[in-house]
């Protein structure tokens, strides 16, 4: 009934973990080195057991991994702020656990759907079926946060788990210790994803989860033929595919085996709870402003705004990641440790970017990172990265890149108000362009941004004094702030 070869090639997250042993990059705080170095010892010991005789997991290795699953869950978001490598890391060996006890979960299926006669028992059927879609919950959520491609054959073995409890009548049917039925628990894996979470910074992608495992029983289900609403998302029960949107109609299917997903009451649970929710806190506001968003994009889904063209032969570029890497490569002399660089072709171009294409297999490329890029013969530019897709741990990663300035400058910013032992900071200065920018930018870690607020550039010219006029962009780890010199 479900595929059990081991499509989660547990062996490129052992490469994985190799590379990151190479890099000599360790976590800072003991308990974090901890529970990556048992989680690492546990994947290599699942690689051993499901490539050689056994197929199966050991009761003691199962328990291991479900304890360690949302430790490493929480150490990368403890770390990407502070050691986004680091944190990339303890996602890949979320992944890799994950899709083990995936695994492991559908080979139980497959047990109690072979026994029938006086002894066989719905219920355990129910609960195995139960199990199978909550891993499948947790391996969608760890390569969403993680920005990687779904395993081979995921989709596939959801749909043929969901018509194996259509065929047992089980779709209303709640597990034990469970709150949500079958069907629920499929539609919200169907809602989870549908939505483009390689575009979300992995705390809004946290929150989507937590949105959908709410909102996601009030999805509704329907043939497609009756559904009366044309609005939503075609699920194509013979693909390995997820949900596309209606808009967007593939090669019909038959009829029997294509159904849509209506997501107009999910939408509105979620204002209902958005209303209710006071903005109390960063959490609440981040959370009324992703349900915005997902309203916008479920109901239309984004389009492209710019002609698209393709590169013409093989150009590659250079590309450095986060602020601090892009300010070494600023700043660097040919005495100086280079900062990681990646090489990367250049599939495509627009009016506003990029879309490379090539391995960055421990370089911590986040939605909402900070990019340098340089081009042969070309000035190089500062980008912003808007989207991601690790195809593997170790292979190829394709990436968009909004332009956000040309020729950056390494430079040190303080803030004018503020503690007399606070040193400046590195940040990168933009300088004003007619075509991108009519002022000059200020590129700084967190959200140093206030209305006129005052700073002071350090730069070999000397002290520069600015006041911040306008907040250009903000993504979850920088701030764009055009400034003005001030008048002495």
């Amino acid at each position: 009934m479900l595929t059990l070869v081991m499509a989660i090639d547990l062996a490129e997250a052992v490469e994985f973990a190799d590379l990151m042993r190479a890099s000599g990059e360790h976590a800072r705080e003991h308990g974090a080195r901890q529970t990556l170095a048992a989680a690492e010892t546990l994947l290599r010991e699942l690689h051993a057991t499901l490539t050689g005789n056994s197929t199966s997991l050991l009761p003691a290795q199962r328990a291991q991994a479900d304890s360690l699953l949302p430790a490493l869950l929480e150490l990368a978001r403890r770390l990407d702020a502070s050691q986004p490598q680091q944190a990339l890391f303890a996602m890949v060996l979320a992944q890799a656990l994950a899709t083990s006890l995936l695994h492991q979960a559908k080979r139980g299926l497959q047990q109690e759907a072979g026994r029938n006669g006086f002894f066989s028992s719905n219920k355990s059927k129910i609960d195995a079926c139960a199990d199978c879609l909550a891993c499948a919950i947790e391996v969608l959520r760890t390569h969403a946060l993680g920005y990687s491609s779904l395993p081979p054959g995921f989709w596939q073995d959801c749909h043929r788990l969901y018509r194996y409890l259509l065929d047992g009548g089980w779709e209303s049917k709640t597990a034990a210790g469970k709150n949500d039925t079958l069907g629920a628990l499929y539609r919200q894996l169907l809602l989870l994803g549908v939505t483009a979470s390689n575009r979300l910074d992995p705390a809004r992608i946290e929150c989507l989860v937590r949105l959908v495992r709410e909102g996601g029983k009030h999805a509704q289900l329907l043939p497609l033929a009756s559904a009366v609403d044309g609005n939503g998302f075609i699920v194509d029960l013979a693909r390995d595919a997820a949900p596309r949107h209606s808009s967007i109609r593939g090669k019909p299917g038959q009829e029997h085996a294509q159904l849509l997903l209506g997501v107009h009451r999910v939408l509105q649970s979620w204002e209902e709870k958005s209303q209710a929710t006071p903005q109390l806190d960063a959490a609440a506001q981040l959370e009324q402003q992703l349900i915005l968003k997902l309203r916008q994009e479920l109901v239309y889904p984004p389009q492209r705004r710019y002609l698209r063209l393709h590169s013409k032969g093989e150009e590659f570029v250079q590309l450095h990641a986060t602020l601090d890497h892009c300010w070494q490569a600023l700043q660097a002399a040919s005495d100086d440790t280079p900062p990681p660089v990646a090489q990367m072709q250049v599939c495509n171009m627009s009016a506003s970017g990029y879309l490379l294409r090539g391995q960055l297999p421990t370089m911590p490329l986040r939605s909402g990172e900070l990019v340098l890029i340089r081009r042969p013969g070309r000035d190089p530019f500062l980008g912003v990265v808007r989207w991601i897709n690790r195809h593997s741990p170790c292979g190829d990663t394709e990436c968009g890149i909004e332009i956000v300035g040309k020729n950056p400058e390494a430079i040190q910013v303080k803030p004018v108000v503020t503690y007399a032992t606070e040193q400046a900071q590195n940040a990168i200065r933009l300088a004003a362009n007619a075509r991108l920018n009519p002022q000059d930018v200020l590129v700084m870690y967190g959200k140093p941004y206030q209305a006129l607020r005052q700073f002071e550039i350090h730069q070999p010219q000397g002290v520069l004094p600015v006041k911040a006029t306008r907040l250009l962009l903000q993504t979850a780890y920088y701030q764009l702030i055009n400034v003005r010199a001030e008048r002495h």
